[in-house]
């Protein structure tokens, strides 16, 4: 293993070990140590703690006059959820076989360390680069986006950004949205042995439901550069008693956008499905839009996703294409609210991501950090 392996494998390894489950989130302990590696390699830095136990790990890097990049990826994960279910402690951060286990070494820990790996890189050949390069490593990614919106209200400046995410190392230069609805139906309640005294809200919330499967099989045949638009229904809650015709029931919903999609056409067509489901089976509704993620996308021919093409493709031996992420990540808000071309990239798989034996290769952790750092040295020339 080389020098640079054992310095990314340590650090996936150890912040693997630091719990950083979100909810709750707790990221402060895993940005302390980030901290202080940054610190190591001669890098202003320090802790940005945004609420209790809620932290970024910040630094920078400036060398003159030139451009200015930032390098991101965040330090939450989500649970590990039923740990008789791994095969191994989901907090080893056991290595094993070329790769590195653990709640996170995927996504996103396994991304920071590589970030890492390309900064000790840069500073082992005495920083041979021009402008401001910034590290953030953030918190709350998983629910709220907590870290990035905090990065951005504080006016980060940045001419250029990439998002470290799992991509096996292949560069996305746009994301789709997302969408979650609630919408709960409203029935009346009775004695089950007179069902046809009472309105049952879960018949409503059941024909919706089959409507809503019927949506997703439309919209799985369109095809665009980020994939597939979706819709799932995820969440179903109703009933108070086996022996009570229940009054309500909430069907929670998760949409996936395409950069090419209006949001508010799309939420739209959910509406008039669930007005109509209403109409037909006498109850009422109540429609909520709980969250919207706008898509994002970095047009093809920016600096950025040409430095990080050229990069890929000199490290890898091979010619890269370009693809864009059918999930959501923090460059929705680097691009919609800061105005920053993006790009998404970093090592690991996004089948590995909130699965069980969560796991990250090595290998691709070197390439990754390797790809990293000549994106920063094509940038910042």
């Amino acid at each position: 293993m080389s020098e640079y392996e054992e310095y990314i494998t340590k650090i996936t390894s150890d912040l693997v070990k630091i719990n950083s489950e979100n909810p709750p989130g707790r990221e402060k302990e895993a940005a302390e140590y980030v901290v202080e590696r940054l610190k190591e390699l001669g890098v202003h830095a320090w802790i940005d703690e945004f609420a209790e136990k809620r932290a970024n790990a910040m630094g920078v890097i400036e060398r003159g006059e030139g451009a200015g990049l930032l390098f991101v990826s965040h330090l939450d994960t989500v649970p590990a959820g039923n740990k008789e279910l791994w095969s191994v402690p989901p907090f080893s951060g056991l290595i094993k076989d070329g790769k590195i286990f653990g709640r996170g070494a995927a996504d996103d820990k396994g991304c920071v360390a590589a970030m890492l790996g390309a900064l000790k890189m840069l500073a082992d050949e005495d920083w041979p680069i021009r402008g401001r390069l910034i590290f953030a490593a953030v918190g709350d990614e998983e629910v709220g986006s907590g870290g990035i919106k905090r990065l951005i209200s504080q006016g980060v400046r940045a001419d250029y950004a990439v998002v470290g995410e799992p991509t096996k190392l292949n560069i996305y230069s746009a994301h789709n949205g997302g969408i979650n609805f609630s919408v709960k139906f409203l029935g009346k309640s009775a004695h089950a042995s007179q069902p046809f005294q009472g309105i049952n809200a879960i018949y409503a919330a059941s024909d919706f439901a089959l409507k809503i499967e019927k949506l997703a099989i439309r919209l799985r045949k369109k095809r665009t550069f980020t994939g597939s638009p979706s819709i799932s229904l995820t969440i179903i809650k109703g009933g108070v008693k086996s022996n009570i015709i229940p009054d309500s029931c909430e069907s929670i919903l998760d949409r996936r956008i395409t950069p090419e999609e209006d949001p508010d056409k799309v939420i739209e067509t959910v509406r008039k499905i669930a007005e109509k489901v209403a109409k037909t089976r006498r109850v009422k509704i109540e429609f909520k839009v709980m969250r919207v993620i706008p898509p994002a996308e970095t047009d093809r021919k920016s600096e950025i996703v040409q430095a990080a093409l050229k990069a890929a493709s000199k490290v890898l031996g091979k010619k890269i294409r370009l693809k864009g992420l059918r999930a959501t990540c923090d460059m929705t808000f680097l691009v919609n609210e800061a105005h920053i071309p993006t790009i998404i990239f970093g090592p690991g798989d996004l089948k590995q991501c909130h699965a069980v034996d969560e796991w990250v290769s090595i290998e691709e952790l070197r390439k990754g950090a390797e790809i990293y750092k000549e994106i920063a040295v094509e940038i910042l020339k």
